[in-house]
C-alpha cells in the first residue's frame, strides 16, 4: 500500500517558517559558526525552462511528441535552510525544499505540489583564520516524497484509473552522499569575502555520479551596507550511469540522457541587512543556466530573508 507524504512534516516546516522568516547567510563557506550560533533562511524562487541542451550541447525547443506542441517547466519552490554550530569547529547544515510545479505544454500543464527533496549534512573547519579552510558532508534525501513500489508519474485507484499525480516526480529519487572541500576568505572589514567548494557527490540509482564546483565572491556596496553577490557552479557528470531500474524515475533516449546532465550556471544577487542590528537581511537574485549537455536550460529569480542569532 502506498503512503501518503509526512504531512506532520509539512505542517512542522510552515510552523518553524511563520516564527523564525529566517536568514539569507552572507557568506556561509568555509565559516563555521560557534556552538549555539548560526543562520536560517526562508526563500521562494521561480524555475522555468522550455528549451534544453542534447548531449553534444545543442540547444533546442522542448516539445511534445509528434503534436509540436512546447513543453513548458514551471517549479515554484519554497525552502528553509540554515546552519547551526554544534560543538567547536563542527556544524550542521540543512535545506529542505517545498515543490508547486507545473509541467506540459499551455493550456494542459500537469501539477504537483508537496515536499521534494531534502539535504542535511555536517561542516567541519580544517582552519580558521584569514584562509579559512572546512571539509562537509552532504546526504540528499527523498524520504519526504518517495512512494514503494516501481516508479509511476500518476497514482492509480483500486479499478486501475488515473486517481492523480504520483508525489515521486517532485525530486530525483534515490539518495546522495557527498562530501566537499571548502576554502574562503574575507575582505575590505569582513563585508567582502569569496568562496570556493569543490567535492564529489555518489549518487544511488540510475543517475551518474557528480563532481560540483562552487563559487561566489561578494563586494560591497556604498549604501545601506548592502553586497553584490556573483556565483557560478559547474556540476560536471562522471558519465558512470547505470542501467535504469524500475524504482527509478530518469532513464535515457537518443541524443538526451538526464542521468548524464552536465550544466554550468551563473547568478548575481543583492543582499541588504535589516534592523538596526542587522541581523536580519534580505537577498534577491538571479540564476541562469548558461551551457549544459542533456540539461534543461533554465532561469530563476528568487527572494529570501534571513536571520543570523
Amino acid at each position: 500500500m502506498m503512503r501518503a507524504p509526512r504531512s506532520v512534516f509539512a505542517k512542522w516546516v510552515v510552523s518553524v517558517a511563520a516564527m523564525v522568516l529566517a536568514p539569507a547567510a552572507w557568506a556561509g563557506g568555509a565559516w563555521v559558526p560557534e556552538v549555539g550560533q548560526g543562520d536560517v533562511e526562508l526563500g521562494a524562487s521561480q524555475k522555468t525552462a522550455h528549451t534544453s541542451w542534447d548531449s553534444r550541447g545543442k540547444s533546442f525547443v522542448n516539445k511534445v511528441g509528434s503534436t509540436g506542441q512546447i513543453t513548458y517547466h514551471d517549479f515554484r519552490y519554497a525552502y528553509l535552510s540554515g546552519e547551526v554550530g554544534l560543538f567547536k569547529r563542527l556544524s550542521t547544515r540543512f535545506l529542505m525544499t517545498y515543490l508547486d510545479g507545473y509541467e506540459g505544454p499551455n493550456g494542459a500543464k500537469e501539477e504537483n505540489a508537496g515536499l521534494s527533496d531534502a539535504w542535511f549534512g555536517l561542516k567541519y573547519a580544517l582552519s580558521t583564520g584569514r584562509l579559512p579552510m572546512a571539509v562537509a558532508v552532504t546526504y540528499r534525501s527523498s524520504y519526504f516524497y518517495d512512494l514503494p513500489g516501481d516508479y509511476d508519474r500518476h497514482l492509480f485507484d483500486s479499478r486501475g484509473q488515473v486517481k492523480g499525480v504520483s508525489p515521486e516526480w517532485r525530486g530525483l529519487l534515490k539518495e546522495d552522499y557527498g562530501v566537499s572541500y571548502l576554502i574562503s576568505q574575507s575582505f575590505r572589514e569582513g563585508r567582502g569575502w569569496w568562496n570556493v567548494e569543490v567535492g564529489y557527490t555518489y549518487r544511488k540509482g540510475a543517475p551518474a555520479d557528480q563532481i560540483p564546483l562552487y563559487f561566489d565572491l561578494g563586494y560591497p556596496l556604498p549604501f545601506w551596507r548592502s553586497a553584490v553577490k556573483a556565483t557560478f557552479s559547474h556540476i560536471q557528470s562522471r558519465g558512470n550511469d547505470s542501467r535504469r531500474e524500475a524504482n527509478d524515475r530518469f532513464g535515457s533516449r537518443p541524443g538526451f540522457n538526464f542521468n548524464n546532465a552536465t550544466y554550468g550556471r551563473g547568478g548575481v544577487s543583492w543582499l541588504v541587512p535589516l534592523g538596526r542590528a542587522q541581523k536580519w537581511s534580505l537577498e534577491l537574485g538571479y540564476n541562469q543556466w548558461l551551457y549544459g549537455r542533456s540539461s534543461r536550460r533554465y532561469q530563476e529569480p528568487y527572494l529570501s530573508i534571513g536571520r543570523r542569532f
